[in-house]
């Protein structure tokens, strides 16, 4: 394990690169870049409203000071394929399944504190080229497969962080209690061992994560109208739920557990998000799913004092 004490930056890793902004060779509706001659080393000072990171999940905002770390090659690009459900499935309603995703050019299981440790040391590669890390996969509730609007990230019926390692490629996470009849999504979180989200070498790749829409019935069965309309009414009690989350004022700090559904001891699962459809015709209605609490109100941590370093290029810091 590598600890890094130095104070003062090396000139060897100085990238001259970050003082050009960009516009000499310019491009229509391209804005200039922020430039920097010592590493945007002290960028947070610039925003000093908002608290250091510090290794916290804070759920108003804040400013982490951790370079972005080493890349993979092209190579190396990490990918993600789901098995169960695969888009399109159908499964029965409130009966335990698991999910299963294929990986591929990642080093899985790897997994920091995430009270203490998040977003808090750059992208690693191990031997291979490969991006140390882990996944997760979370699933939403539509209002139907063929829905429009974007969802609220606030609320979800499913998480779970995949902490092992794969088996033969593949990643599982097991939804011991099944989901109400309605129609959802499933998404993959692909991240670094720090729990930031995977960085690759070129703007223009293939999606790095997975997606499929899939349908849960009371018949396991495909969808009936009557199914559908329950599935609107559950998109909508989502809808309010999501309304209620994004208008009520977020909790100054908070750990994994609340911000994210990850508890000190790696687990990452969080409880279903509230879902309640209404019953298909002829059906006794199923037991509503909990509701996922905003996050209790903390105090912010304490802004670290800053490391020593050059100076911004404050011009560049005024056309932001």
């Amino acid at each position: 394990m590598l600890t890094f004490k130095i104070t003062a930056l090396d000139p060897a890793v100085i990238a001259t690169g970050f003082e050009n902004n960009g516009q000499d060779v310019p491009t229509a509706g391209q804005v200039a870049s922020l430039t920097s001659s010592n590493n945007f080393i002290n960028f947070c000072l610039t925003v000093p409203n908002q608290p250091i990171t510090n290794g916290k999940q804070i759920t108003t905002g804040s400013c982490n000071p951790a370079p972005m770390g080493s890349i993979p090659a092209v190579g190396d690009m990490p990918s993600a394929k789901f098995v169960v459900p695969a888009n399109g499935d159908t499964l029965p309603a409130n009966t335990a399944f698991t999910i299963t995703m294929a990986i591929a050019n990642m080093e899985t299981g790897n997994f920091v504190n995430a009270d203490e440790n998040y977003f808090a040391a750059p992208q690693q590669l191990n031997g291979q080229g490969q991006i140390i890390g882990h996944s997760h996969v979370v699933v939403e509730a539509l209002s139907s497969l063929g829905q429009t609007t974007p969802t609220n990230p606030q609320v979800f019926a499913f998480f779970k962080g995949l902490n092992a390692a794969a088996v033969n490629g593949q990643l599982t996470a097991d939804v011991t209690a099944g989901l109400p009849a309605g129609f959802y999504k499933v998404s993959s979180i692909n991240t670094a061992a720090n729990h930031q989200p995977v960085l690759v070498p070129i703007a223009q790749h293939g999606s790095l994560d997975d997606v499929a829409y899939f349908t849960v019935s009371d018949s396991g069965a495909a969808a009936s109208n009557s199914t559908g309309a329950a599935a609107a009414d559950t998109s909508a009690a989502v809808a309010a739920t999501g309304s209620a989350a994004l208008a009520a004022p977020p909790a100054a700090a908070t750990t994994a557990a609340a911000a994210a559904g990850k508890g000190a001891a790696g687990a990452k699962s969080a409880a279903p998000a509230k879902v309640t459809a209404a019953p298909a015709k002829g059906k006794a209605p199923a037991a509503p799913a909990r509701v996922a609490q905003p996050p209790a109100k903390a105090a912010p941590p304490k802004q670290a004092a800053p490391v020593r370093g050059g100076r911004f290029n404050r011009r560049a810091l005024a056309q932001l």
